[in-house]
């Protein structure tokens, strides 16, 4: 009976707690979130979704959103397997499919929607599952809005009209209609006199093609002067969120031109300056055609413009004058086409000013083509300007020259002379003439300056080259003119000698030679020398040959900066074997061999290599490396440092508890344990059937532990070695006068702080009433079996503590007892 009432109560507890279950389901339920949202078709939407967790060592797992109408889900975020910053995206085709992503770092984390259509409107849930909080979720009712997508607007009589309606007559009557296409929910449509909404306007809704018609019209009785070009506009809204769909008319009228104008006339004009010369013209409707004129020449650069009031109208004429229009007449004329009337002009006789017109000219009893170092050299300016110039400036490749007697530069009003002309004073002159328009620079006029060779500097002068190789050594003169012949001459300690011009070739200003040293007196200098029409080079261009190989190594190497990804070489270099040099470094790693990096540097040897595998060790291999070949290597040790290890701390309080638990490596600690144990049972069972005995005085001289005279105890029994060759007895004392039953420990727990003492276990009752039935009396050589002594050092030098349990010797020693 007992058991039937547990059942019946057992049952009942159950269902009380599917019942709050359930409660706290709907009560969850009920207090979902839900976000409002509205988004314009055509735009990206982005619906908000809460990831966050007071939690802090929880993380998010999974992220899915659903639509309400759908019962499987439509995006998912899913980092069960990973970090969710890398967690596997997926998103339904049929549903948004790529146009949907999912933003996490911000607060709070949203689904963005590119390009929402009107579909995508519904009630949207988002589902967040963590390690270790509760699954939260959210909602998001998102509506679409479709803005309008075109305005027409017709007159009277059905005519579309885009820019303009009418032309009207003072005190006539207009009747607009404006049609709205499209826009979901239902657009409002207005009409707006110059910005102003005209509140007489009617709107009516037509049902048409998909989204219908929403019509609106506009009635104005009469007109008067003040309509003239005013702004008629419609105008759709259905949201806030979008500029509202508009279309404007401008109503325009006929009257004639009542006046015109040129603002700003008679006054001078800059010559290749452009001007925007305004001509106005009121009272005439439609706006008057204004016209340029220039001497009877119709000028057609020009634009028109009206105010907006629609009484002024306003012509610009880009206008850019030149020097010969001095003294011309330039008008505007204004008339209306439309009515016949006289044209109205106004205009001005032009005044053209301009900068100075230069031209340079060389000294008539000078030719240009034979102006040699050291000849004098004058120029002069002429110049045509309006208003007249101020000053007159010379230059050189287009620097300012400034009078020096010193360096020969003489400037005298517009003239410039040069004297003791040099290859330096070669380049392109020209004046310039200043006045209040601006400045006016010459054509340049290009001075020839003719030299003899001279060795050009900064080229090798050094060769280095091995026995019977093939070198091209390379003169570089510089001349004027280029028109030369060149000779070449070796010398060395012994000789002097001309080169062969077969061996030679040239072209311009470059002359090559091919030489192969065969001997060592081959080795030496070779001379360049070059002429031209003016002379001969003065000093020749020397080149000196010497014999080359490969570099030696470099030296000094260290590794710096040695991180987990990287770490830096810095090497001095060698001599480069007679040749310019540059150095290689290979990277390996020292387990594999494998290639980890390379690199080169064409000037010094210091390499710097990253993206190395953190807490590896490798070796670095630099090369010296030129024409010939590379030398050998300088090997390199170094080390990437390791990844910090990731550390989590609990307090004891916090961490749980639970039962020893046996893993692999515990195992195996074990197993080793157990094998060490059985090894110094083995030994002390040894030692006890070699070592001699005898009866132990009571005042024992090792009883701390030491090693005395000779004498060792070991297990049970007390053996004491006198040092003899003779005969010993070994006899078991009683166990009690060696603490064996009683006492287990080491005096003063000295094997409790020795490394090298086994721990052996107390002596069990069975085995000391064994002991005692057996009374075993044997003789054993004392002398160490041979090949054994040189192992065993002498008593007082074990490095452990004697005691009962090991008999005075250390670890090392006991093992090393063993057969």
């Amino acid at each position: 009976m007992t058991g039937a009432k547990c059942e019946i109560s057992s049952k009942m507890l159950l269902a009380g707690t599917l019942l709050l279950a359930l409660a706290a389901t709907a009560s969850a339920v009920k207090e979902v979130p839900i976000t409002n949202m509205v988004a314009i078709a055509g735009e990206a939407t982005y619906m908000p979704c809460d990831i966050t967790t007071p939690e802090p060592m929880d993380a998010v797992v999974l992220v899915l959103w659903y639509r309400e109408d759908l019962g499987t889900p439509i995006y998912s975020v899913d980092g069960r397997d990973k970090n969710f910053s890398q967690a596997e995206r997926w998103s339904a085709e049929n549903v948004f499919g790529s146009r949907a992503y999912f933003i996490s770092d911000r607060n709070p984390a949203e689904l963005g929607i590119d390009s929402v259509k009107v579909t995508d409107a519904g009630t949207y849930r988002c589902r967040v599952d963590f390690k270790v909080a509760q699954t939260r979720n959210s909602k998001v009712n998102l509506t679409i809005i479709v803005p309008p997508q075109r305005i027409v607007i017709t007159d009277e009589v059905g005519t579309e009209r885009v820019s303009v309606v009418g032309p009207y007559v003072e005190g006539s009557k207009l009747i607009l209609r404006c049609d709205v296409f499209g826009g979901q929910p239902v657009p409002k449509v207005r009409w707006l006199r110059n910005d102003v909404v005209v509140q007489s306007s009617s709107p009516r809704r037509k049902k048409q093609s998909p989204g219908g018609v929403v019509s609106a019209e506009i009635l104005i009785d009469q007109l008067d002067r003040k309509d003239v070009h005013s702004e008629l506009t419609c105008q759709a809204i259905n949201n806030n969120k979008t500029a509202p769909l508009s279309a404007s008319v401008h109503v325009d009228m006929n009257f004639r031109p009542l006046n015109v104008l040129i603002l700003g006339a008679n006054q001078p004009l800059s010559a290749g300056r452009r001007y925007d010369l305004l001509c106005q013209s009121s009272g005439s409707r439609p706006p008057a055609t204004i016209t340029w004129w220039r001497n009877g020449q119709r000028l057609t650069k020009s634009k028109e413009t009206t105010s907006n009031d629609g009484n002024t109208t306003t012509s610009t004429l880009s206008f850019t004058p030149s020097k010969e229009d001095e003294g011309h007449y330039l008008s505007c004329r204004a008339e209306n086409p439309h009515l016949s009337a006289d044209a109205l002009e106004d205009g001005w006789k032009l005044e053209i000013l301009y900068i100075p017109e230069a031209t340079i000219h060389l000294g008539t009893s000078l030719s240009p083509d034979n102006i040699r170092e050291g000849t004098d050299v004058y120029f002069d300016c002429r110049v045509n300007a309006r208003p007249a110039a101020y000053k007159v400036e010379w230059r050189h490749n287009g620097k300012p020259l400034n009078h020096n007697t010193a360096a020969g530069v003489i400037v005298s009003n517009q003239s410039l002379v040069l004297q003791k002309v040099g290859r330096n004073s070669a380049g392109n002159y020209s004046c310039v003439g200043f006045n209040t328009e601006g400045d006016g620079e010459s054509d340049a006029f290009f001075l020839d300056v003719l030299y003899a060779p001279t060795c050009r500097p900064s080229q090798p002068r050094v060769h280095g080259v091995a026995k019977q190789e093939r070198a091209r050594i390379q003169c570089n003169v510089d001349a004027n003119p280029v028109d030369l012949k060149f000779r070449w001459t070796f010398n060395n300690s012994a000789d002097s000698v001309d080169v062969a011009s077969a061996q030679m070739t040239h072209s311009g200003t470059q002359s090559w030679l091919t030489y192969t040293p065969m001997t060592e007196l081959d080795y030496g200098s070779l001379l360049c020398w070059a002429s031209n029409k003016v002379g001969s080079q003065r000093l020749p261009c020397v080149f000196h040959i010497i014999a080359a190989g490969r570099p030696d190594q470099v030296h000094n190497c260290s590794v710096l900066n040695s991180s987990t990804h990287s770490f830096s070489v810095s090497c001095t270099e060698g001599f480069n074997g007679g040749l310019p040099q540059s150095f290689l470094l290979e990277v390996r790693e020292t387990a594999t061999q494998e290639l980890a990096a390379n690199a080169t540097a064409p000037n010094s040897p210091k390499f710097m290599l990253g993206g190395l595998k953190p807490g590896t060790s490798y070796r670095a291999f630099v090369f010296s490396v030129n024409a010939k070949g590379k030398s050998e290597p300088v090997v390199l040790h170094a080390n990437t440092l390791r990844l910090p290890e990731k550390q989590l701390t609990t307090s004891e309080s916090d961490r749980p508890r639970s039962g020893l638990k046996l893993t692999p490596t515990m195992s195996v600690l074990v197993g080793v344990a157990a094998a060490l144990l059985v090894v110094a049972l083995v030994a002390c069972a040894v030692l006890r059937s070699q070592c001699p005995s005898r009866d132990r005085p009571k005042n024992r001289a090792n009883q701390q532990g030491g090693v005395d005279g000779g004498s060792c105890s070991i297990g049970l029994g007390l053996l004491e070695k006198t040092g003899s060759s003779t005969p010993t007895t070994l006899k078991l004392e009683p166990l009690a006068a060696m603490g064996a039953v009683s006492d287990c420990s080491p005096p003063d727990g000295a094997d409790e702080k020795d490394p090298d003492i086994i721990p052996q276990p107390c002596i069990d009752p069975d085995e000391v009433a064994f002991m005692r039935h057996r009374q075993l009396v044997s003789t054993i050589d004392t002398t160490p079996p041979h090949g054994r002594s040189s192992h065993i050092p002498p008593p007082g030098q074990f490095a452990g503590y004697c005691t009962l349990r090991n008999g005075g010797l250390g670890l090392r020693d006991l093992v090393s007892l063993i057969p």
